[in-house]
């Protein structure tokens, strides 16, 4: 089968202190067919300069440098998405920061080509501190990746993902609502949506990416921003994030499948509840997290009213 050209995604925003690795990395994937895309958001450090250089020292190479919406991370990814030229080609996902493994493109299109050819592709990361030294691995989830998990849980980490050109194709229709609404996160919209719609999740036990872990993370790992992480949920920042989604999924309902319309709906009824009167647990409507922990957190903030 012919190799098919890959639209790396790139976004930036004031990482010259890590971009050239990254940057190097792609140069080094063993598959050689692909364009990259570098949206910056607004950089006011080396970044600009950093990539200019990139460029010129790689006439060779389709790069193409643009300027982001300087809405945020999210908007930005899906600002670059909704280009037309992308709106049917095979897409990954690059943060400015990490670093891939050199089998990571050429993996992610052979574990595709083997399925069904209609998935979305992710894989588990090594976590790195800033100076790439490994501190650990991200979890190796063994609950099923499906809508009623995406809803309150994002497991897709965005730095991982490839996806082939029906996927990118069905996202790219409703990329205007997700743009609309101001989503949080890409990637949780993007599992949220090809799971709603029924399209399968390949996650990939083997790491493709150096994951690097540092202050100035949107998120990072649960290992190493466990405060911060915490901090989100007890502040009600969580039941923000997803009051944003459920509208945007509300509006998307026509285009999901039977069973993710009930499921989805379900839990906006479940959610309405006064907070006392709780008792049911969210997997009795099909809403889980992958850790038995992870479902009893869900229960107590839903006490709180922090759900």
């Amino acid at each position: 089968m012919h190799s098919p050209h890959i639209h790396i995604l790139l976004c930036t925003k004031n990482g010259g202190s890590y971009i050239r690795a990254q940057l190097q990395s792609i140069l080094a994937q063993t598959h050689r067919d692909w364009t990259l895309w570098i949206s910056d958001d607004g950089s006011t450090d080396d970044t600009l300069a950093c990539v200019n250089r990139f460029i010129v020292a790689h006439p060779d190479r389709d790069i193409r440098l643009v300027t982001g919406p300087g809405q945020g991370c999210a908007q930005n990814f899906m600002t670059l998405l909704a280009r037309p030229e992308l709106t049917r080609a095979w897409v990954a996902f690059a943060d400015q920061d990490d670093v891939w493994m050199p089998h990571k493109l050429a993996r992610a299109v052979d574990m595709i080509w083997r399925g069904t050819g209609a998935q979305i592709y992710a894989s588990r990361s090594i976590y790195t501190d800033a100076a790439l030294n490994p501190i650990g691995m991200s979890p190796d989830y063994q609950r099923p990746f499906a809508f009623g998990n995406a809803l309150v849980q994002n497991i897709l980490r965005g730095n991982t993902i490839v996806l082939p050109p029906d996927v990118t194709e069905f996202l790219a229709d409703t990329l205007p609502f997700a743009l609309d609404a101001g989503i949080p996160f890409h990637d949780w919209w993007v599992y949220q949506t090809v799971t709603g719609a029924g399209f399968d999740v390949i996650h990939d036990a083997k790491p493709g990416v150096l994951y690097r872990q540092h202050d100035n993370n949107l998120l990072g790992s649960n290992r190493t921003h466990a405060g911060h992480r915490a901090a989100i949920l007890l502040r009600a920042v969580f039941a923000g994030w997803i009051d944003r989604n459920l509208r945007v999924l509300s509006d998307l309902s026509p285009v999901l499948t039977g069973q993710s319309r009930r499921v989805l709906f379900d839990f906006i009824d479940w959610r309405a509840q006064p907070a006392l009167d709780w008792r049911a647990a969210p997997q009795s409507i099909g809403v889980y997290r992958q850790t038995l922990g992870g479902d009893f957190a869900l229960r107590v903030l839903a006490r709180l009213g922090k759900l």
